[in-house]
């Protein structure tokens, strides 16, 4: 069976109508991302690379540039700029080792640093990239509070790692350990990234506050629908197998939701699945039809929904133009996705 979600044109699901009004800034930002990864170090230069030419979204770089836009009293570029690269270095940096540790063969269609030139030395270059977002930001006095924040989001993460790792195939974990380990995997990340780009933009605390919100709710929004798409994405347009994280032990908010509303005899199945040593693609079908029967995905994409909702509702106290309206937008985009 195919679960079909609404999707949008595909205009707005690659987001480059939304993003068009920092669409110079990105590249600034993209420069400044090669230059930084140049190290004299052949190795590191050719494995920064290699992660860095795989693309992605830039969705933080992109958040803290339209926050920072948004509050709009001042945009000094080094720091704007710098801010944003750091942001990418510490993703670039977070997938290289969750890519180790998941073993992962291919990331986004494309081979991994770590399949192609081994764990050891990636996970050396991604402490190289976590050290390089902190000297990009520790040269600028005014930043301190930037690296601060960014100091916050790194500890948050790897907690959420380990309690990730603590609660896999524990299919007694509560939703609210579920959405613990995506706060401080996902959403503090993206929290922190609006909430630096409105200080370097000369935000008032207020303003810094519901930024930062704004990233927390888009960040819980965003993580659920990628869970989402473990279950229901096109792998060729995601880059990576269906039941990627199912194989991996990770109980997700689908899964919570299936168990909880599922008649007792639903459940046994579904749990006696979940439970196998080796999941196989035709379980990874039967384990999708039973959630979608007891409408767990339905219940797992109005959660998400209502996060979007909830970090649109945090940018009213802006007035209305193209940084707010990008904001709003890429709340949406979040949540109807497909990669």
């Amino acid at each position: 069976m195919t679960v079909v979600m609404n999707i949008p044109s595909r205009e707005t699901r690659t987001g480059a109508s939304f993003l068009a009004c920092i669409e110079d800034d990105l590249q600034r930002v993209e420069e400044r991302l090669q230059a930084e990864t140049r190290s004299e170090i052949g190795a590191v230069r050719e494995i920064s690379g290699h992660t860095l030419l795989s693309g992605g979204k830039r969705l933080r770089p992109a958040l803290g540039l339209l926050a920072s836009r948004l509050v709009g009293r001042q945009f000094p570029e080094n720091r704007a700029y710098a801010g944003a690269a750091a942001a990418e270095l510490i993703h670039m940096a977070t997938l290289m080792h969750d890519d180790v540790v998941d073993e992962a063969p291919e990331r986004r269609g494309r081979p991994t640093a770590n399949s192609v030139y081994g764990n050891g030395i990636t996970i050396l270059t991604g402490d190289y990239l976590f050290a390089k977002s902190i000297y990009l930001l520790a040269h600028d006095d005014d930043n301190l509070h930037v690296v601060r924040v960014f100091s916050d989001v790194v500890v948050g993460m790897a907690e959420g790692e380990v309690l990730q790792a603590a609660v896999a195939h524990d299919l007694t974990v509560a939703q609210e350990t579920y959405e613990e380990v995506i706060e401080r995997k996902t959403a503090r990340f993206l929290a922190g990234c609006c909430e630096t780009g409105a200080i370097i933009g000369g935000g008032t605390e207020a303003e810094c506050a519901a930024l930062r919100s704004y990233g927390h709710h888009l960040g819980m929004a965003f993580q659920i629908a990628d869970d989402l798409l473990d279950f229901l994405g096109n792998p060729d347009v995601t880059g990576k197998p269906l039941g990627t994280d199912l194989r991996d032990g990770r109980v997700t908010l689908p899964i919570i939701y299936a168990l909880r509303t599922a008649s007792p005899t639903v459940r046994e199945e579904l749990e006696s699945l979940l439970r196998l040593p080796e999941i196989t693609d035709t379980d990874i079908a039967t384990i999708t039809r039973l959630i979608h029967g007891v409408e767990g995905f339905t219940a797992a994409q109005r959660t998400a929904e209502e996060y979007s909702e909830r970090a649109i509702g945090e940018l009213h106290r802006f007035p209305s133009g193209v940084y707010r309206t990008a904001l709003e937008d890429l709340a949406h985009f979040v949540v109807t996705r497909d990669r």
